[in-house]
């Protein structure tokens, strides 16, 4: 692999885009360093209107000077993870930022001791209006916000707050011992990537043996895990208890603005849709003519051939543009001149030192966002290139149409836009190719993806919400409830009453392999995102609603209404069935044209 210096400045990013001198990032790191100096002079007076302007005034534009520090130093660093020159920016930058949120701190606190209807006339006071949506956090906070002495407190403890995740983590990566097998006649230690290798292993005894030899490994360290994973649901169902929230989906739902049952309108939604799981299920136990099917089989590939397709970096640019090309000529224009390397949006290829993977960052608010790439020319690598731009193009008209205070959309939403470019490219191959073993692929790819994200991350979802409850009743988390409730999950969503699949007692620790499950009721917004996401492509596809109003009504909106309003103004309700009907009737079909070609 190349250095960094052998590699094409064509392709390349421009972080120079941020800031042209280092001149000017010392300049940004004096006027936040002043800032956090003064804003403590505000405390005790944010009654008044003027006081309070300014302190907001000063705090957000100290805070978007801070991103854009963040996002120069993060930029640089990531290509090169080798140049301590840019480590030492990185930490420059969250020095700064914690001394600003150290002078600020005791703003929200104020604010909160005064009326409600105080802070509902600064919120409706026009010269507040930037800040709108920072007073409704404030008063949707209100009733769960504790006293001076408390809140210190509980801000103590807040570093805490992932210990047993963060002990999780190491433990996973570094303590525990994975057992070697033979496989292909060479001695393999069956450890996280070797497991995530196998397990779509052509041979059916490699993967059963893999799935043996992974499981037994979390088999034997279940009980230590399930300490970690309880002890980390205890630390968030407490606080939401000391913060006067009925159980701790309340306060997950109240944080993103929703009703209180939308997690369980989910829920029944999707395993309302469940025979379509069980339809492809069926139809992966004929092709593979595994009439026993286990739950050792569920990654194994139904179709083979079609993935040796070239996506050199250009013909992944002129597929991104012929997906698009339904959508408005200013989206078309913004996103051609992005995707053009010279306009310094992207980072092509791998280089030595590179950070792994693939991400967007769009936190500098005053310059065009930028996409990280490790672009191989496969067909994940075009996929990924497409879903990142999804997020740049958000992320530009975000910023270009909301102010700084309104422009970073929330995790909710996050996933909407990229996947809307994926499902608008997977959709533009399919009608495009004359290959029926691509065909095959993109169709066996597309509903894999369905499978992944909404029927498997709702599995998890609705296995999270039963510890949260255990833990809520004051019982303990023990390895043999945690097995039997995962193991009720999987039996559910994969049909094994009617014979599709066999749970295996061993693999019902999986549970102890999903790091989300120490993150506060997440991962239903994976379902959300995806179908969002699918409703909103397949109604710009089909004439149903207009580019604009996507545009419009979601790219545009950032975080200026709750994110359920945002997606109902680009033309999806979650709240409704119809979305949850769509991805079943999507779902069918492409199943239905994979089964015509195998």
């Amino acid at each position: 692999m190349k250095k960094r210096s052998e590699m094409d400045p064509k392709f390349m990013w421009k972080p120079e885009h941020i800031y042209e001198s280092e001149e000017a990032v010392q300049e940004d790191f004096l006027i936040v360093g002043t800032a956090s100096g003064q804003l403590a002079e505000f405390a005790g007076r944010l009654n008044e209107k003027e006081v309070l302007l300014e302190a907001l005034k000063m705090s957000s534009d100290a805070m978007r000077r801070i991103m854009k520090l963040g996002s120069y130093a993060h930029r640089n660093r990531d290509v090169d993870m080798a140049q301590g020159k840019w480590q030492e920016l990185s930490g420059m930058v969250e020095s700064v930022q914690t001394g600003l949120a150290a002078a600020t701190s005791f703003m929200e606190p104020e604010l909160l001791s005064y009326s409600s209807e105080l802070l509902k006339g600064f919120r409706n006071d026009p010269d507040f209006e930037i800040y709108s949506r920072y007073f409704d956090a404030l008063l949707r906070n209100k009733p769960h916000t504790l006293s001076d002495k408390e809140e210190m407190i509980l801000a103590q403890f807040s570093g805490l707050a992932m210990a047993e995740y963060e002990t999780y983590s190491t433990f996973a990566s570094t303590d525990m011992k994975f057992p070697k097998i033979e496989i292909n006649g060479e001695l393999v230690e069956v450890n996280m990537p070797t497991y995530a290798k196998y397990r779509q292993d052509d041979d059916r005894d490699i993967r059963r043996r893999v799935f043996d030899a992974f499981w037994s490994t979390y088999d034997g360290y279940k009980n230590s895990i399930a300490k970690m994973l309880h002890y980390q649901i205890k630390y968030y169902t407490t606080v939401t208890r000391i913060r006067k929230y009925d159980d701790a989906l309340e306060a997950e739902m109240k944080g993103n603005e929703l009703p209180y049952d939308f997690f369980y309108t989910l829920r029944d939604n999707i395993r309302s849709i469940l025979p379509a799981l069980y339809e492809y299920l069926s139809l992966k136990k004929e092709v593979l003519d595994i009439p026993d099917q286990g739950y050792h089989d569920v990654y194994a590939k139904m179709v083979s051939g079609g993935a040796g397709r070239k996506y050199e970096f250009d013909e992944s640019v002129k597929l991104i543009n012929e997906a698009m090309s339904v959508m408005t000529e200013e989206y078309r224009d913004v996103l051609a001149q992005s995707m053009k390397p010279e306009n310094g949006w992207i980072d092509v290829y791998p280089n030595q030192g590179k950070r792994s993977g693939a991400y967007m960052s769009g936190e500098a608010y005053d310059t065009h966002p930028f996409v990280l790439l490790n672009h191989i020319d496969d067909y994940n690598s075009a996929s990924t290139f497409a879903h990142e731009m999804g997020h740049a193009i958000h992320s530009y008209y975000s910023n270009r149409y909301q102010p700084f205070e309104k422009s970073q959309y929330t995790i909710f939403v996050a996933e909407v836009a990229s996947t809307f470019n994926e499902i608008m490219m997977i959709n533009h191959l399919l009608e495009t190719t004359e290959d029926k073993e691509e065909k095959k692929f993109l169709l066996n790819h597309f509903i894999e993806k369905i499978r992944a994200t909404v029927f498997r991350q709702m599995q998890f979802a609705e296995f999270e919400d039963e510890i949260y409850k255990k833990v809520e009743r004051g019982e303990t988390l023990t390895p043999d409830f945690l097995n039997h409730i995962y193991g009720e999950t999987l039996s559910r969503y994969y049909g094994e009453e009617y014979g599709l699949m066999t749970i295996d007692e061993l693999y019902k620790n999986e549970w102890a392999f999903v790091p989300h499950f120490y993150y506060n009721y997440y991962v239903y917004k994976y379902v959300v995102g995806f179908i969002g996401a699918l409703s909103l492509a397949e109604s710009v596809r089909t004439g149903l609603i207009s580019p604009q109003q996507y545009i419009d009504g979601f790219l545009k909106a950032g975080s200026s209404k709750p994110p359920i309003e945002i997606l109902k103004d680009a033309g999806v309700d979650m709240t409704s069935p119809q979305p949850y009907k769509l991805i079943e009737k999507v779902f069918v079909e492409k199943l239905k044209e994979l089964k015509s070609l195998m």
